[in-house]
């Protein structure tokens, strides 16, 4: 049985509505996940470096065993402080680490699945305005090619992994996050172009969609320069892991307003609620009873 048009362009705005929930923005506050490591790994060796520096002194004048023992002393307190807080700094990466990462995987997941139910019911809602359009059914092959090339990722796997084998899962999942938008991107250039045809054949105006241009990161490379760089070069590709996706979603955001804006223009007329005579939305009063308009 056919779904009928309104519920059909109703389910389209409910989608479109959800991005709130599932197009997830990102702080830079999360740039924290690349930069602890880097700050705790030279706070260690400030701190070892400090305790040694500070008994030298002492290790210089010792005479007596009595005097060495009191030599050793602080270096062994110094060191259990070092390793103290090396435990704790290593618990605060994994931990802020499995969590960014899990955001990371999660919102990819949540757009990838909402774009994938928005384009096949957009896809259905035009074919009921023109069956025979051959471009309305390219858009019906893009919308599978979506669905079967952007499955999900598991989000709370991948964080379990970065608590067991941390560098490694950290350069894999943004190996894979990168490729995922390059992917995404491309696809989206080809459906924004196929759904502007659609609409013209489906009877709607031309849409003024702005220019898509994706962002073309090449993983490898970057995981190249991570090894080259002993991991430092992980920092900027994080940074690039949120302000892409970020970038992304609010262009997605510009998109899907346009789209919904032709297929369900916002009234210029209205009913007067006193005679029912056609009043401009703008008007504050009706120009048929002169009645108070209500906004």
């Amino acid at each position: 049985m056919a779904i009928p048009q309104d519920l059909t362009l109703q389910r389209l705005e409910t989608l479109i509505r959800r991005r709130t929930e599932s197009d997830r923005r990102m702080g830079y506050a999360w740039m924290i996940v690349p930069l602890l490591p880097v700050a705790a790994a030279v706070s260690i060796v400030v701190t070892i470096v400090g305790v040694l520096v500070s008994i030298i002194p002492r290790i210089a004048n010792i005479s007596q065993p009595a005097a060495a023992q009191s030599a050793i002393e602080p270096i062994a307190g110094g060191l259990l402080a070092a390793l103290a807080l090396g435990v704790i700094v290593l618990f605060a990466v994994l931990f802020f680490g499995a969590l960014g990462l899990y955001y990371l995987i999660d919102r990819r997941n949540r757009h990838f699945a909402r774009q994938q139910t928005l384009f096949t019911t957009l896809h259905r809602y035009l074919t009921s305005k023109a069956p025979t359009s051959e471009n309305i059914s390219q858009l019906g092959f893009l919308s599978e090619d979506s669905a079967i090339e952007e499955k999900t990722r598991p989000a709370g796997l991948w964080a379990v992994l970065f608590l067991i084998v941390m560098p490694i899962v950290g350069l894999v999942v943004s190996y894979n996050l990168t490729q995922d938008m390059r992917k995404h991107e491309a696809l989206q250039s080809k459906y924004q172009a196929a759904l502007t045809s659609s609409l013209m054949d489906a009877g709607f105006q031309q849409p003024a969609f702005p220019a898509y241009s994706g962002r073309d990161r090449d993983p490898v490379l970057f995981l190249i320069l991570s090894a080259i760089t002993g991991g430092l070069f992980w920092i900027y590709w994080f940074y690039t892991l949120l302000k892409d996706y970020n970038d992304h979603f609010a262009n997605q955001a510009k998109f899907e307003e346009r789209v919904l804006t032709l297929l369900k223009p916002t009234p210029t007329e209205k009913a007067c609620g006193s005679c029912g005579g056609v009043v401009p939305t703008s008007a504050k009063f009706c120009p048929s009873c002169g009645k108070q308009q209500a906004h």
